[in-house]
């Protein structure tokens, strides 16, 4: 997914809502991450797509890791990387290159390369992809805290990388190294009887999946139907990184009396990722549960965390909950992280975005006049954390009404399910059709059956 960093139509469109909203002062911010290249070639973070260099809608290339080589900063894309007429860098990699002294006994499995080749170990270290997924913005605000979260949990602890899930042969799960794949560095029609090496997975298995169809087949040049089949495992990646993430445990009596009330406990525990659950762009994930309780018939007596008529969850966004044509679901359990501004009383309202859309549309003072980015705290907005830490759980309570009479046995169904956006944020930065693209997981189901006592 890193290829498509520069041409995701939520990302492009986002970046250009808070572009309007911060009056401009927001520069080329997020450009840095999705197009390092374009950036450092001096390109407008105004520019479309279509007029920007080859190199710039590569978005995050093989270059933009492997030529990194100095430690520029740890956070917001703060870091060197080589455009077009530059010298031809040296691509850094775990592996010792052809022409470089190895230590007594290592192995080097880079016989020769058409480029100059190091190694370094900063590569296949978490901090190398804090550079991106640490987010600060300008005034303070902690939009993205993936590293940080890694960097305080066991795993980082334990010696356990970003890499070592995300690049893992089976996706959002921790394989020694020394499991891992042993494979020809390149193809025998490029180099006969080249050496093998342990070899990472560079799809870089994460949450996303393009909303562009057939993004990337004329680069692989790829016919139809095995352009298909590659679609096909991805998505199938992408659903095994997730539902390697999260356990789910769900609590409940034998059976319950007509007249009753049933009470369901379900206990959501990040048991497999080494960060929040959810992380990165935290205040536009869902991670939701679906709660629904029918009779023998098959008539729904209860239900949590279904969506409206536009996909969207019944919370505070919804528009038909706001028109009146649905409650409010006010057993939600949403572990979805919020923006929160400040109004002109002073007083804290939530938002899509952490720019101030309400008096003032520039909430920025540049340069900033005190350190924010170093105490991170931001005078104007925050984000409200709701994730779950790794090896945390949280959970919720139900307690359904039974009428008398209720005919059983009752069918209890749970679902905990993941989405990228909500769809209401797709409809607000200008992207309504793409509503239709989200596509909702089940990283976890449960269903049994519970008698109605007589």
């Amino acid at each position: 997914m890193h290829s498509y960093a520069q041409h995701s139509p939520a990302v492009l469109h986002f970046i250009d809502f808070i572009l309007k909203q911060s009056g401009g002062t927001q520069g080329a911010f997020c450009m840095r991450c999705h197009t390092p290249i374009g950036i450092s070639e001096g390109e407008s973070v105004l520019n479309a797509n279509p007029t920007r260099s080859k190199e710039a809608l590569d978005s995050v290339s093989c270059t933009v890791c492997h030529a990194a080589y100095t430690w520029d900063g740890q956070a917001s894309a703060v870091f060197h990387v080589p455009i077009a007429g530059d010298p031809d860098p040296t691509l850094h990699g775990p592996f010792y290159g052809p022409d470089e002294p190895a230590p007594a006994g290592a192995e080097k499995v880079i016989a020769r390369v058409p480029h100059k080749a190091k190694r370094t170990t900063h590569i296949t270290e978490s901090r190398f992809c804090g550079r991106c997924h640490d987010v600060f913005l300008p005034d303070g605000t902690r939009l993205e805290e993936a590293f940080i979260e890694w960097k305080n949990s066991p795993y980082a602890r334990k010696g356990i990388h970003c890499q070592d899930c995300h690049m893992s042969p089976i996706p959002g799960k921790y394989v020694p190294r020394d499991q891992w794949p042993l494979e020809a560095i390149v193809d025998d029609d490029v180099f006969p009887e080249a050496p093998k090496r342990r070899r990472s997975s560079h799809k870089f298995t994460g949450p996303d999946y393009s909303l562009i169809p057939k993004f990337g087949q004329a680069d692989l040049e790829l016919e139809d139907d095995d352009f298909k089949a590659l679609e096909a495992q991805l998505e199938e990646d992408r659903k095994t990184l997730l539902r390697n993430a999260a356990t789910m445990r769900v609590d409940h009596p034998e059976q319950v009396p007509p007249g009753e009330r049933l009470r369901v406990r379900v206990d959501v525990t990040n048991s497999g990722a080494g960060h929040n659950l959810p992380t990165g762009f935290a205040s536009e994930r869902q991670v939701w549960l679906e709660v629904v309780v029918r009779d023998a018939a098959g008539k729904m007596l209860y239900i949590s965390g279904d969506v409206d008529r536009f996909g969207d969850l019944r919370d505070e966004n919804s528009e038909e909950v706001q028109k009146g044509i649905l409650a409010k679901d006010r057993d939600l359990f949403n572990v979805q992280a919020r923006f929160v501004i400040k109004d002109f009383r002073g007083t804290e309202v939530e938002a899509i975005s952490p720019t101030n859309r309400l008096l003032d549309n520039v909430p920025y003072v540049v340069p900033a006049p005190m350190p924010y980015s170093i105490l991170g705290v931001a005078p104007g907005a925050r984000v409200f954390k709701n994730g779950i830490p790794p090896h945390g759980t949280k959970g919720a309570t139900y307690r359904v009404p039974i009428p008398e009479g209720t005919s059983g046995p009752l069918t209890l169904s749970v679902r905990l399910r993941y989405r990228n956006f909500p769809p209401h944020l797709l409809k607000e930065i200008g992207i309504p059709d793409y509503r239709a693209k989200l596509r909702i997981v089940d990283m976890q189901s449960y269903e049994t059956k519970i008698p109605v006592a007589k």
